[in-house]
């Protein structure tokens, strides 16, 4: 399984943000909708980490936005995502993959699942994660201190 973080900048009407998007099956071919994805609410790059481990960090650090590490769940996204860099079809902007990777489902994911946890292998994402419903189809991206065996 893989994922990947696109920026997409350039849609009318739509704020600058962040897709983060799961595989969730193989899929037999790039029309497949097998990425669940998921938005971010802020035009700042969803790292997982929380205020706390902002301030660990660099104790002068004032912290990442609040919001920075929220994600609306939106529609599923064709496989095709997996490798999509430029612009999109119909005047919805572009996108740039900022990262990209191997993905390993800790607990299995399901059209009903309210806390997904997985591990990713990126340049820039790595170890373990969760995405944890808040409501309102909205889930906090966190990183997992230690990943379960």
């Amino acid at each position: 399984m893989r994922f990947v973080v696109l920026h997409h900048t350039g849609w009318p009407g739509h704020d600058d943000h962040y897709d983060l998007m799961l595989q969730t099956e193989p899929g037999a071919g790039d029309a497949d909708a097998v990425l669940r994805t998921f938005a971010s609410l802020t035009d700042e790059f969803p790292d997982g980490r929380s205020h706390a481990d902002a301030r660990q960090r660099d104790a002068s650090a004032t912290g990442p936005d609040a919001r920075a590490n929220l994600l609306r769940l939106i529609d599923d996204h064709r496989r095709a995502y997996l490798n999509l860099e430029g612009g999109l079809s119909g005047g919805r902007g572009r996108v740039e993959r900022i990262d990209a990777g191997e993905l390993a489902w800790l607990q299995p994911p399901d059209a009903d699942s309210l806390l997904f946890r997985f591990e990713l292998s990126g340049a820039r994402l790595k170890g373990g994660f969760r995405l944890r419903h808040m409501g309102g189809g909205i889930y906090a991206f966190e990183r997992l201190r230690r990943v379960p065996n």
